[in-house]
């Protein structure tokens, strides 16, 4: 007989344990009595709540050793001091819910070097980790400490070729130098001339000659003539300003003025240096050469220190009328920059940036016939701010400087200008023009922070913008049915706009040609600013050489914007040549609108000042890139890793931003190269 093995066969294992569960059920847990574990349980049964007879597992209990303790709580401390490290003085609940880009922003913002009064003393501003990108060099590689220029009347009593801001004019003078930003026309004029050396060897040859042959000057007595020749000039000058600057910014009660000229009585500083301040001007308008010239002298011996222990409207306004035109005529904008802030100090003190808060605006214009001049006084002061405040929004519209609190909205309430009537376009104009301020007053101030601006901020303020321009009336964006007396405040209006669009765009695209992008890996929305920007370009040099007239003030104003919307197709032929597969189609658009600009300086050119060299520079740069497209070798770097723009130094960067200061130096241009308005 065989023994049976099948009671050593190897069985399946066992189910888990099920879970342990309470010894009481719920109910006699809450009413702490004895259960029985019954399902239902005999009290759950007695007090007839078998329905809420359940038991509840038990939770397994891990108690934490005190090592596994340590160890996480070590963790958890050093990862917070890294965070505090990189966003010291934000709290983590501050920064939850925070996008990529949104950090990084802010780690640019906190990576800019703080130190105290005595670390900035003894630091070079030669250390990177000293200074930041404003403060580092200057265009032509000077270091902060030697940034000077020299704008004053000690100068050739000639209009320099040449200044400090925007560019458009060559000069030889080395110590010339002040901060811009971005948004300068240096900036773009860099980017060129890296990728077309040859461009910049033109411009400099044609610097070259400038500087050989400088601008005469055609003295003119002033004394010459009669007193009644003298009367009629000065009448004449008066009429054009009216006509042609009075629109653009309309601080001035006109018939109030023409009473004051007309009497002659008036000896006060302010209205002496006011009324010479208009002559001036409406000299230029009137087309003369140099009678300006001997106006400006008159209006300098009201115009002195002395005035600012004297403050009054009319002084503010011949300070308007000073640092927000002429001095910008004068190729003077570092003068203008401080003349303006002074003046805007002066506003302040009078008072001009409140208004009274009991002061009931609708009700005294219905008691004219008891206060009649109260209105118009009050008119004026309102007038006379927003003019200071668009004369310094549109001259800062090109240096990437801070607005140094030119508008606070929790300080500042005074009301825009009212409309006397219907056709009161003077208030009218204003009006648009200081809601057009108030948007660039804000592209201003983000510009010259430190981190840079990102495409969607670029895009909302685009289409405000576009909102702004759709807005306003026909009268103030079509010829058809609009005074001639706006002809020149709506044209005026018309270039800022595109302006001030272009300078949004093409800063972009500057900051895209720093983060080496090849262009098939540009996004969507970046191709689109692109395209945007260039047809802004187009559009502003058509509206130009459209709706320009033979008159100086807006020839001068004119050929400056037809300059600077000359860059961006200048810069595009450049790109997109670098690259092996060109769009034909493009580059005839752009050469066509490069000719159409070309013809229309032509055609300015003799309302044209002498010292304008825009329509040279940018001859020279067309025909140095056009040469180039045509011949053979191009720009700096063509290798298999050239970025969007075909060009990358890392000598530019600054951290994780771009040295704007490196970016504007140039060694070898030696200087030649000034901006200007």
């Amino acid at each position: 007989m065989f023994h049976n093995f099948n009671s050593h066969k190897k069985t399946s294992p066992s189910p888990p344990a099920p879970a342990r569960l309470n010894k009481s059920c719920s109910e006699c847990t809450r009413r702490k009595v004895k259960c029985d574990g019954g399902h239902p349980c005999s009290s759950c049964a007695y007090y007839k709540v078998s329905h809420l007879c359940s038991y509840r597992q038990r939770n397994k209990r891990n108690a934490v050793s005190r090592s596994t303790l340590d160890e996480v709580s070590e963790r958890l401390r050093s990862r917070t001091e890294i965070i505090e490290r990189l966003f010291p003085g934000t709290s983590v609940d501050e920064l939850v819910g925070k996008s990529r880009d949104e950090l990084l922003g802010i780690l640019r913002i906190n990576s800019t070097p703080k130190a105290t009064t005595g670390e900035l003393s003894s630091r070079s501003v030669e250390d990177p980790e000293a200074a930041d990108d404003s403060a580092q060099v200057s265009e032509n590689g000077e270091t902060s400490a030697d940034r000077q220029w020299d704008e004053s009347r000690h100068q050739p009593p000639v209009m320099q070729a040449g200044d400090d801001i925007n560019a458009i004019n060559l000069a030889t003078d080395h110590h010339r130098r002040s901060y811009l930003g971005v948004t300068s026309i240096s900036a773009i004029l860099r980017a060129v001339f890296r990728l077309c050396p040859s461009a910049k060897q033109r411009v400099a040859e044609q610097a070259k000659r400038w500087s050989e042959n400088p601008i005469q000057s055609q003295p003119v007595s002033f004394l010459s003539g009669d007193l009644s020749t003298h009367l009629l000039k000065e009448q004449r000058c008066i009429d054009f300003y009216f006509e042609h600057v009075h629109p653009i910014v309309p601080m001035l009660d006109e018939e109030d003025f023409r009473a004051s000229y007309s009497l002659g009585q008036r000896r006060d500083l302010g209205w002496l240096g006011l009324m010479n301040m208009v002559i001036t001007i409406g000299s230029i308008a009137s087309g003369s050469d140099t009678l300006h010239e001997q106006y400006y002298d008159q209006a300098r011996t009201f115009l002195d220190l002395d005035n600012f222990g004297a403050g009054n409207l009319e002084s503010l306004q011949a300070l308007c009328l000073l640092g927000g035109l002429y001095l910008h005529y004068r190729n003077a904008p570092n003068m203008a920059y401080a003349v303006l802030g002074a003046a805007h100090r002066v506003a302040v003190a009078l008072g001009l940036h409140r208004e009274s808060r009991r002061r009931n605006v609708s009700t005294i214009e219905t008691q004219r016939d008891s206060t009649p001049t109260k209105v118009s006084r009050l008119e004026t002061r309102r007038r006379t701010w927003w003019s200071l405040f668009c004369l310094d929004t549109w001259a800062s519209m090109t240096l990437g400087r801070p607005t140094c609190g030119r508008w606070e909205p929790t300080t500042m309430d005074t009301s825009l200008p009212s409309l006397l009537n219907e056709g009161d376009h003077m208030a009218m104009s204003l009006c648009a023009s200081a809601r057009f301020c108030l948007t660039c007053n804000r592209i201003q101030n983000r510009f010259a922070q430190f981190n840079r601006l990102t495409i969607s901020e670029a895009v909302a303020f685009d289409q405000e913008l576009q909102a702004w321009w759709a807005s306003l009336p026909q009268v103030l964006r079509s010829p058809a049915n609009s005074p001639s007396r706006l002809t020149i405040a709506r044209e005026f209006m018309r270039n800022r706009y595109l302006n001030i669009r272009l300078i949004l765009m093409r800063s972009l695209i500057l900051y895209l040609a720093h983060s080496r992008i090849q262009k098939a890996h540009l996004r969507t929305e970046e191709l689109q600013i692109i395209d945007t920007c260039r047809i802004v370009a187009s559009e502003a040099i058509d509206s130009i050489a459209l709706y320009w007239t033979p008159n100086r003030i807006h020839v001068w104003n004119s050929a400056w914007y037809l300059f600077q919307a000359c860059m961006v197709p200048l810069l595009s032929i450049v790109i997109e040549s670098s690259r092996s597969e060109t769009s034909t189609e493009f580059l005839t658009s752009a050469r066509a609108s490069l000719v159409k600009a070309l013809e229309t300086f032509s055609e300015m050119k003799p309302w044209m000042r002498a010292s304008d060299r825009g329509p040279d520079i940018v001859a020279a740069i067309y025909e140095a890139i056009t040469g180039e497209i045509e011949g053979a070798g191009r720009t700096p770097s063509q290798d298999g890793d050239s970025n969007f723009f075909g060009w990358y130094d890392e000598q530019l960067t600054f951290g994780t931003e771009l040295d704007w200061g490196s970016f504007l130096m140039d060694e070898d241009f030696q200087g030649a190269l000034f901006t200007t308005q």
